[in-house]
């Protein structure tokens, strides 16, 4: 029996992703970026999901943390200060967790995608009959 669980990589780099964007938030709540409530809510809700799709294997922590990921990427692209904090690299805290944190969500919802495509694929191909697998011509 293994010691260690035997996650397929894409969980492994979905869960990782995710708190590397909690960490991107969590830079810029601490450099004082403006306008971050007294407890910001996005380094919760993205490391919880990192750390929930890291420590479980129960499949729908794959969907968890793509829509973690989703939530606060469209959130952030609505509310628009990322370009500006992206644009300019000579303010340092606030440019290193815009980066932080929007590479962790890219990297999170392919990763996740594909995750979430290699849990839920694979029971569907293990359900499929071999008869109706196999085509035949005559």
């Amino acid at each position: 029996m293994r010691s260690t669980p035997d996650y397929p990589g894409s969980r492994l780099v979905q869960g990782a992703a995710l708190v590397l964007a909690a960490t991107g938030v969590l830079t810029l709540y601490l450099v004082g970026v403006p306008g971050f409530p007294t407890i910001p809510p996005g380094p919760i809700i993205l490391g919880l999901a990192g750390i929930l799709v890291l420590a479980t294997r129960w499949r729908v922590m794959l969907i968890v943390g793509l829509v973690a990921a989703a939530f606060v990427a469209v959130g952030g692209l609505i509310e628009g200060s990322v370009w500006g904090r992206l644009a300019d690299p000579a303010d340092l805290g606030p440019f290193l967790g815009a980066l932080l944190q929007y590479v962790g969500l890219v990297v999170a919802l392919v990763s996740g995608a594909v995750a979430v495509k290699e849990a839920y694929g694979t029971v569907a191909a293990a359900r499929t009959p071999r008869s109706a697998s196999r085509v035949t011509s005559h």
